[in-house]
């Protein structure tokens, strides 16, 4: 789009350490964007995404995982400047009143500025389906939010699923089996901590002495604190023994990941998260495969390989520990499963979840915005 002024995202600024799941997606999505389509973003002026003069970054502070109102109100009142008034929109952070009142004078001030929000999860979508009236499309993490944001009055014509995209190492593990290490990394609380101790049960048998279960969480809420605290009373004799590993923030999650054989899902639930886990996917671009419980919109990985005739691992009913033992130990005990399972998650990120793909699709939307705004 040469001679535009360049899209505005309004995120959590963009810079580093990237653990948060939709600033890792706003980078990702910086970085892919062919050069000649201008953005604006929040972050280090003196650290831009790309270089060669392409962004133009506001400075602003980092923030952490749950952004105080005055955080959002620094970003916000940005946006009205006479500097960034010509820039059309692209909002990452959840919608509430404050910024639903923004979007909304600013409508009313600019009826042909062109605004998008990217809505990052599925929690509660229904609660704010209306304050995204004003928009002119809402992007949606998977087709389960979207389905929840029509049946709560959304316009359908405004809605578009972009699934989230990840890079795809061109060195992926060769052999999962051959790490012998389980691993969830997801959030905990009470459920999650009661699979994860009975997972961790199938691991004291001889024949599989040589496994470990790590569990790699970020601490962000009590409810983690008391699972955690829990996790590590129940499994001290297994942390004592180097069966079991509980471990907080990972400052090389790629690394971690090529020592896996597979991964995990546990939690019942993508609240916290955007709604098909970043993390999964960057695990599953590496051959490494995957169990999970069976839940929207999180079943839309195991869809979407049914599609291609891709077997990416297992999903299990919630509330069914036996069979997640099943799925685990099968898993663990049949080498060619776990080498099947990366080979086939790897094709599904590069068919549906690869960073190219998600490009795409954000591309053209913003290409037919701009024209349809059109003077």
């Amino acid at each position: 789009m040469p001679g535009d002024p360049g899209w505005l995202l309004v995120s959590k600024p963009l810079r580093p350490p990237f653990r948060d799941g939709s600033t890792v997606l706003v980078r990702t999505l910086v970085e892919g964007l062919p050069r000649d389509i201008e953005v604006a973003y929040f972050g280090d002026p003196d650290a831009p995404l790309r270089g060669g003069g392409v962004d133009h970054v506001l400075a602003a502070r980092a923030m952490g995982y749950a952004p105080s109102i005055w955080d959002k109100a620094r970003i916000l009142g940005t946006l009205a400047s006479p500097r960034q008034a010509g820039r059309p929109l692209h909002f990452f952070f959840t919608p509430n009143r404050v910024t639903s009142s923004v979007l909304a004078g600013l409508r009313r001030l600019q009826p042909r500025r062109p605004m998008i929000q990217s809505v990052m999860s599925s929690d509660g979508v229904e609660r704010f389906a209306r304050w995204l009236e004003p928009l002119d499309a809402v992007v949606v993490g998977s087709d389960h939010t979207r389905a929840r944001l029509v049946a709560a009055g959304g316009d359908d014509d405004r809605l578009h699923r972009i699934y989230p995209g990840v890079d795809v190492p061109a060195d992926p593990v060769e052999d999962p089996a051959g790490s012998k290490r389980l691993l969830y990394a997801g959030d905990l609380d009470e459920a999650v901590a009661d699979r994860l101790i009975v997972v961790a049960g199938t691991l004291r048998t001889p024949d599989r002495a040589e496994w470990r279960l790590t569990i790699a969480c970020r601490p962000k809420s009590p409810e983690d604190a008391t699972a955690r605290a829990r996790l590590c009373a129940s499994l001290a004799a297994d942390i004592a023994a180097g069966r079991v590993d509980v471990r907080a923030e990972v400052d090389d999650m790629d690394a971690l990941l090529r020592d896996t054989s597979l991964q995990l899902y546990v939690a019942e639930h993508v609240r916290r998260k955007v709604d098909v886990p970043l993390v999964l996917l960057e695990g599953m671009a590496r051959g490494i495969g995957l169990v999970a419980l069976s839940f929207a919109p999180l079943d839309e990985i195991f869809v979407a390989a049914d599609r291609h005739d891709l077997r990416v691992g297992a999903r299990v009913p919630v509330g069914d520990d036996a069979a997640l033992v099943a799925a685990v130990t099968h898993a663990m005990d049949a080498p060619a499963t776990l080498l099947r399972f990366g080979r086939d998650a790897r094709q599904l990120v590069l068919r549906e979840f690869d960073q190219p793909t998600m490009i795409r699709q954000y591309t053209a939307l913003y290409q037919a915005l701009c024209t349809a705004r059109a003077p």
